[in-house]
């Protein structure tokens, strides 16, 4: 199959979910992924802002911020640039590229790639071995290279989402650890 196919296929597959299966599945991943040493020990956690059909991490944000952690997610700029951002508060919102809740740029904290110990990643497709396949504008795959090598990658998905083998590019990053509802899995 080709990307565009896989596309399709993962997408149908994560939108014949219910809502009420998103909800569980979430909250299930949220705690696997809490569970995670690396990320306990994490000082910041670059997250990300769910699409209504996408792995949400409400409940694990809560968690880690309740913990002290100090929480980023993504701007996403024109030309597959992207910037984490510390919101200064609920305020700091508002709806951004596809209609994705981000925080304000204005209104936020820019973090330097440096200053990231954990990156969330969201996907569209992913297979046993880490390749993973977004919606193809490339946000992740020009940001992860500018972060620190030890800097944890992982991947946040429903079990629904895996396919055999996911097509890649050599621009395309793998990661280090899948986290589905299911638990998760080091791959390195």
């Amino acid at each position: 199959m080709t990307k565009k196919e896989q596309r399709v296929l993962a997408l149908q597959k994560r939108r014949a979910l219910t809502d009420e299966e998103r909800k569980e599945k979430s909250l299930a991943l949220s705690e696997a992924l809490w569970a995670l040493p690396e990320v306990k020990q994490a000082g910041t956690i670059f997250s990300y802002f769910a699409t209504y059909d996408e792995a949400d991490l409400k409940a694990f944000d809560e968690m880690a911020s309740q913990a002290g952690k100090r929480l980023a997610y993504p701007i996403s700029l024109p030309h597959g640039i992207m910037k984490a951002a510390v919101p200064e508060g609920p305020e700091s919102l508002a709806a951004g590229a596809y209609g994705i809740l981000a925080p304000a740029e204005d209104a936020s904290e820019i973090l330097k790639p440096e200053e990231i110990d954990v990156i969330l990643v969201p996907c569209v497709a992913f297979d046993k071995e880490g390749r993973r396949l977004g919606h193809g504008a490339g946000y992740y795959d020009r940001y992860m290279p500018m972060l620190r090598p030890e800097v944890l990658k992982i991947l946040i998905a429903f079990d629904a989402q895996e396919l055999d083998y996911v097509e890649t590019e050599p621009t395309d990053i793998p990661v280090d650890i899948i986290v589905t509802e299911s638990g998760a899995v080091r791959l390195a």
